[in-house]
């Protein structure tokens, strides 16, 4: 079956929460592994491959949840010649300076930094690139269409995952079931009980990608023994530089305010809560 939807990004944002929820909905269809990366890396596989992938899925809705495409102008060309008109497409945002500080712990979590935030900005792109949502949403706005592409807060996420949850079935167009476990969290504050084993693991899960397993890679890593045994609970050791503001994370979060002014205007929606976030952290007190 041909898919009919995709989770574009972004990262950190609660694509793992997505994917648990509707790996259990009954109305929707999703390959073994959570993350193809067919059009951003493996494109080169051809749509046949791509398409198999899904076989054997039979829902209303059937697709995949890969949180770099949004990054991608690339990949977004791709998906927007490959998709049918009746394409849904998710992206959830969140606040700009919260999901680079989730971002970090993430890699701190991993073993691929033990530095501080603000020495970590120097090396991992990733952790600015990633939350400046103005230019890539407006590529996917401009070659998906507005109507097709369905943009909820990660914040409405935090408060109330029943009703974010609603948001989503109806953003799919498929029917809520209020007894799914929308509570259930992601945490983000266990870290690597071996930073080196997690390294040679994900190596491994790449190269096993590349050799076409993706299925056997989505198998291993959603596997619940598999967590226990790679990471443990208890925050990440550096979590409090995270809030000591120094100029160069000053100067990137006033960046954020004035991308997220932006934002709005683009999308249609209100994020005078991250800019009241915003306002506050980059205040000269906090500095």
């Amino acid at each position: 079956m041909k898919p009919n939807f995709l989770y574009l990004g972004g990262d950190k944002c609660g694509s793992t929460w997505l994917h648990r929820l509707l790996s259990l909905h009954p109305d929707t269809g999703l390959p073994t592994s959570k993350e193809l990366f067919f059009f951003d890396r493996y494109f080169e596989r051809g749509t046949d491959w791509y398409t198999r992938q899904f076989e054997g899925l039979d829902a209303p809705r059937v697709g995949e949840i890969c949180h770099d495409y949004l990054y991608s102008p690339v990949a977004l060309e791709r998906i927007a010649n490959f998709f049918e008109d009746d394409a849904v497409f998710l992206i959830f945002l969140r606040n700009p300076y919260l999901r680079t500080i989730s971002h970090h712990r993430y890699l701190q979590r991993i073993g691929k930094t033990t530095r501080s935030l603000d020495a970590a900005l120097e090396t991992h792109t990733g952790l600015t690139s990633h939350s400046l949502y103005l230019r890539p949403v407006q590529q996917a706005i401009n070659l998906l269409g507005r109507d097709r592409i369905k943009i909820l807060k990660f914040e409405d996420l935090a408060s109330d995952p029943l009703q974010f949850g609603q948001s989503v079935s109806d953003a799919l167009g498929i029917r809520f079931i209020a007894d799914l476990p929308y509570q259930d969290r992601v945490l983000e504050g266990s870290s690597a009980r071996s930073a080196g084993l997690v390294r040679i693991l994900r190596s491994a899960g790449w190269r096993l990608r590349d050799a076409g397993l993706q299925s056997l890679v989505g198998s291993v890593k959603s596997h619940p023994l598999v967590e226990r045994l790679l990471f443990q609970g208890g925050s990440a050791r550096t979590s409090s530089q995270d809030a000591r503001m120094t100029p160069r994370i000053a100067d990137l979060v006033r960046q954020f305010h004035d991308e997220v002014i932006g934002l709005e205007e683009v999308c249609g929606l209100d994020f005078s809560d991250w800019r009241e976030t915003l306002e506050s952290v980059a205040a000269p007190d906090n500095q």
